[in-house]
């Protein structure tokens, strides 16, 4: 249940690189350094979790039809 509403949270962040700290996303970017960069500023010397891709739609259709020709 706790990633489903993740999840949602994240799904304006589509096609954007987003900095997350215990499950909150602190910053969001073009790429992952931007959004590395900016939460930084953000958290001062907390550390950033991870910085993961959000993918759009249409990045999940192209990645299950690669897997669907590959299998």
């Amino acid at each position: 249940m706790k990633n489903i509403l993740f999840t949602q949270k994240v799904k304006k962040y589509q096609g954007k690189y987003i900095a997350v700290v215990k499950d909150k996303v602190i910053a969001s970017g073009k790429d992952a350094k931007e959004a590395f960069d900016l939460a930084n500023k953000v958290l001062g010397n907390k550390k950033v979790e991870g910085v993961y891709y959000v993918p759009q739609k249409k990045d999940f259709f192209i990645a299950l039809c690669v897997f669907h020709t590959i299998k």
